[in-house]
């Protein structure tokens, strides 16, 4: 069974390992799709979070003095271009999840992800400008179901969301966030290497400050457990604050009603 390779942005260094590693016993082909591919060969953290998806192998070349958080998904694997030769660094893992890729037959199609339906979607006495930020396409899908007649501006990052706030002659009247989203480029001193490629950080926290300094009031909206969540726990507590100024609401029980929330928030 052959084993086909993308190497994203290929070069001397990516050509050297697959040379030792077709060394083994894995035919290796390689393809110019990435969507053909069963493994994905890269270097760098902004390419494999640019990239990543759960159904294909992941091998990360890290450069000289390059350090990548370790906790990384299954599916990845790190190698130190520098001890890739010695003892065959990094090579036995992949090796290993090659032989899972082949152990699996055929992968059945993933199932559509039906969104619920409410009966109890909440009603508005006008119509809102809303920045809504949430790192699930399936969560903003939901706030466009619950939330029509409003005017939003669904965003799937951070650095998308303090982008529209600061931009110049855009005002929103609220803004709803998630809590915990993938870390990304919003502030340039953050080491995106320390964090694994499914990792999340409390980023509702930056939402709220970013949004309350310009005047708009903010609701904070998670599904993390309370029991394995701090942040989740510290909601029980806190349900409303004013910061800078603004109104803020922190919700834990009530999924992704997004309606509820901003109800809350602007008319309650």
């Amino acid at each position: 069974m052959n084993i086909n390779v993308y190497a994203h942005k290929s070069g001397p260094l990516s050509k050297a390992f697959l040379q030792v590693v077709g060394l083994t016993d894995a035919k290796l082909v390689e393809v110019a799709d990435q969507k053909s591919a069963d493994i994905v060969l890269l270097t760098g953290t902004d390419d494999l979070r640019a990239l990543y998806n759960e159904k294909q192998i992941f091998c990360v070349l890290q450069t000289p003095g390059q350090r990548m958080a370790s906790n990384q998904p299954e599916n990845v694997c790190l190698v130190d271009s520098l001890k890739r030769f010695e003892g065959n660094s990094g090579i036995p893992h992949l090796l290993e999840l090659i032989e899972k890729r082949r152990a699996v037959k055929t992968e059945s199609a993933t199932p559509k992800v039906e969104l619920p339906k409410f009966s109890d979607v909440a009603t508005f006495r006008k119509s809102y400008s809303v920045l809504i930020v949430d790192d699930s396409e399936a969560n903003l899908s939901l706030a466009m179901r619950v939330l029509v007649g409003q005017q939003i501006l669904p965003v799937t990052s951070v650095e998308d969301a303090v982008r529209y706030l600061r931009m110049k002659g855009k005002t929103f009247d609220a803004v709803l966030t998630d809590m915990h989203m993938r870390p990304d480029k919003t502030y340039g001193s953050l080491n995106l290497d320390a964090y694994g490629v499914k990792e999340t950080i409390p980023y509702g926290f930056a939402m709220m400050l970013e949004a309350t300094t310009r005047g708009i009031p903010v609701a904070v909206v998670t599904d993390g457990n309370h029991h394995q969540d701090w942040v989740s726990a510290m909601f029980d507590d806190i349900k409303d604050a004013t910061v800078n100024g603004q109104k803020v609401l922190f919700f834990n029980n009530i999924g992704k009603r997004w309606d509820k929330a901003l109800k809350c928030l602007m008319e309650e």
